[in-house]
């Protein structure tokens, strides 16, 4: 038996692209497997405290477990290192789209219910390329005393595991999936175990060309002179009646959309494209593009992170029009807006220290204005 190997990712800062059409009916109607895998391995995950013994065990159902055990006191828990399934030796067609990747786990515990014990998912994940990628799909359900099959990832990848897919991606024999198990014990103290029977995995597709559009490039960063997070893309082929729907998410899982782009295919089908988030979240911001034809399939770009951790000042937008917009830590009390002579045009303190202002300017004459927040100063100009 061949074995595989995995690498965990400590930080990820891109993440999360998706190349899935919208699952329907008559698109989403192909499928490969369940498939048995011919890979099995374990590797580290931070903070565990056991490893499986037997990972091989996970190949075909026939009572013989792959098994994570360990001795825990009263009121405590401890989880597993990763148990690694990979080559299910899929040939899904490369002009196909992945819709739905499906994992099927056959899966027991012993040590349950003894004074409020159980186990339960501590994570599961898809591995691409030979490493961990996309959603976390773990579930707080207890694992039964006897074995029962669970399934993961029923629903179109946006929804689900997230990620990029393409069919050489799960044709790669270092596709997988990668799980790990959580013991809890209650008001006893005992020995506990999670056993795995069998791993299988499911792919449905769609047969069809991917849609003829894409990106070469995604970027997102802050931009240079504070104005919020700035994002560029440039695209490798557009499609006349497309856009890009620009989604943003404070956490990698709950998506909303912020902006929309129609494509310039009809003048120039690589054009580059850009849009600046003027108001980020505080904290992390994931971004990431659906690109949608004219028939209303689409696909996802990469996801990009950038962190607004609102230590600095931000002033925005420059140029501005209107109002003047400043944001940083809460513990602004002055604000002052300036001519480049120095003659106080807007000044106000507020009673108690703030994270936000806004400063009506859309009666100032175009020119060069300085807006002044504690010992912070900002050239913006009035368009």
């Amino acid at each position: 038996m061949k074995t595989k190997s995995v690498t965990v990712p400590v930080l990820v800062l891109a993440m999360f692209c998706c190349c899935n059409s919208t699952a329907n009916a008559q698109g989403c109607a192909s499928s490969a497997g369940a498939n048995n895998a011919a890979g099995f391995s374990t590797t580290t995950y931070a903070g565990s405290s056991f490893s499986w013994n037997n990972p091989v065990n996970a190949q075909v159902s026939d009572g013989s477990y792959a098994s994570g055990t360990q001795a825990l006191g009263i009121l405590s828990s401890a989880y597993a290192d990763y148990l690694v399934i990979q080559d299910f030796g899929f040939s899904i067609p490369s002009t196909a789209t992945i819709c739905e990747i499906r994992v099927e786990v056959e899966r027991s515990a012993t040590g349950l219910g003894i004074g409020g014990s159980k186990v339960t998912d501590q994570s599961i994940r898809l591995v691409q390329n030979g490493s961990l990628y996309g959603g976390d799909l773990a579930s707080a359900a207890t694992w039964p005393s006897s074995d029962a099959v669970v399934t993961y990832g029923i629903g179109t990848l946006a929804t689900t595991w997230g990620g990029s897919w393409l069919p050489s991606d799960v044709n790669n024999v270092n596709f997988g999936v990668a799980i790990s198990a959580k013991l809890t014990t209650g008001l006893v103290a005992l020995g506990m175990s999670a056993k795995i029977d069998r791993v299988r995995i499911m792919v449905i597709y769609d047969p069809n060309t991917i849609l003829a559009m894409g990106l070469e490039s995604f970027t997102a960063t802050r931009s240079p002179d504070g104005d919020g997070h700035r994002l560029t893309w440039t695209t490798a082929t557009d499609a006349a009646g497309s856009r890009f729907v620009i989604q943003r998410s404070g956490n990698g899982h709950e998506w909303q959309d912020i902006a929309a782009i129609a494509s310039s295919a009809a003048s120039d089908p690589t054009h580059p494209y850009s849009y600046t988030d003027h108001a980020p979240l505080s904290g992390a911001n994931f971004y990431r593009i659906r690109m949608e034809d004219a028939n209303k399939r689409s696909v996802y770009s990469t996801v990009s992170e950038v962190r607004d951790d609102r230590t600095t000042i931000r002033c925005w937008p420059n140029p501005f029009t209107g109002l003047i917009r400043i944001s940083g830590p809460p513990a602004m009390k002055t604000v002052l807006l300036k001519d480049l002579q120095g003659r106080i045009l807007y000044m106000k303190e507020a009673a108690a220290p703030t994270g936000e202002w806004q400063i009506p300017a859309g009666h100032l004459r175009p020119g060069l204005y300085i807006v002044q927040v504690g010992d912070e100063t900002f050239k913006i100009l009035k368009q």
